[in-house]
């Protein structure tokens, strides 16, 4: 099997396991979960890596995160910790009041890369910018490809020069 073919594959398992129709009941722990690899972050972040990567840096990267450590932590007005999660103070009180304006961005991403409007991919701005152009390009219709698997500004700019 060619590199492509296998990439191609795990494209496929993804979009089997995560199809836009499950993205808007997602749960929390279907999104993070500490040990989990079947979780959406994890495909994103880990199993999708062939496919462009956006490892490294922070969890927050996802606006909400499951927790390893569960050392206390003081919230401030810009992230927000319980025993179990962290998560953007903006999002919410709450994790779950974070995760839920999350999964809302996460739809409209992937019903925008569906349909190819990058201008409304662009303006969102919940997550981070790799994070968003990761997940939109995974959504984005294959037969007629509009995303490149680069997701951030710096790094397109330099690939075209």
């Amino acid at each position: 099997m060619t590199d492509t073919n296998e990439q191609d594959k795990i494209w496929d398992e993804f979009l089997d396991r995560w199809p836009p129709s499950k993205l808007a009941t997602m749960t929390l722990s279907d999104y993070t979960q500490v040990g989990s690899k079947d979780t959406f972050t994890h495909w994103i972040e880990s199993r999708l890596d062939k496919l462009g990567s956006i490892w490294g840096g922070s969890s927050f990267k996802f606006g909400v995160y499951s927790r390893k450590d569960e050392e206390a932590k003081q919230n401030d007005a810009r992230v927000s910790y319980s025993d179990s999660h962290a998560w953007y103070s903006a999002l919410g009180t709450t994790a779950n009041e974070a995760f839920l304006k999350v999964r809302s961005f996460i739809v409209q991403v992937a019903e925008m890369a569906a349909k190819g409007d990058l201008d409304g991919i662009e303006s969102l701005e919940v997550l981070g910018e790799a994070c968003k152009w990761k997940i939109a390009f995974h959504y984005q219709d294959r037969r007629s490809p509009s995303i490149l698997c680069v997701f951030k500004k710096e790094m397109l700019s330099a690939f075209v020069g």
